[in-house]
């Protein structure tokens, strides 16, 4: 394989983007194609462009399932402390009244 050929295999986001649009005629933008390459890692990028290799495009065109939730399916992993919506505030109230408290005793 020479470099001319590996080159050829290698796309820009918006042309991958162009192709899919016309062959399938779903508008797809190279934003789209560009986040789900790199987010799936088979980005590859010089500088500031990113081009993406042919034999990776079907990886792109893959539904993506969605993550679980860890702390929904393993109980060890899950924080020891549920917080309530209201509990932050009232914990950085302790905090403060803790920190003048600490400031009054010093200051005696």
């Amino acid at each position: 394989m020479t470099d001319n050929d590996f080159l050829d295999g290698l796309l820009t986001p918006e042309e991958i983007a162009r192709r899919i649009t016309a062959s399938s005629g779903v508008k797809m933008t190279a934003r789209t194609v560009w986040d789900k390459a790199r987010r799936i890692g088979v980005a590859k990028k010089i500088g500031r462009s990113m081009l993406i290799s042919i034999e990776d495009v079907p990886a792109l065109l893959r539904e993506e399932k969605r993550k679980r939730n860890a702390y929904l399916y393993d109980p060890i992993s899950a924080p020891t402390i549920v917080h309530q919506p209201g509990d932050a505030l009232a914990a950085l109230k302790r905090a403060r009244k803790k920190r003048q408290k600490t400031r009054l005793e010093k200051v005696k």
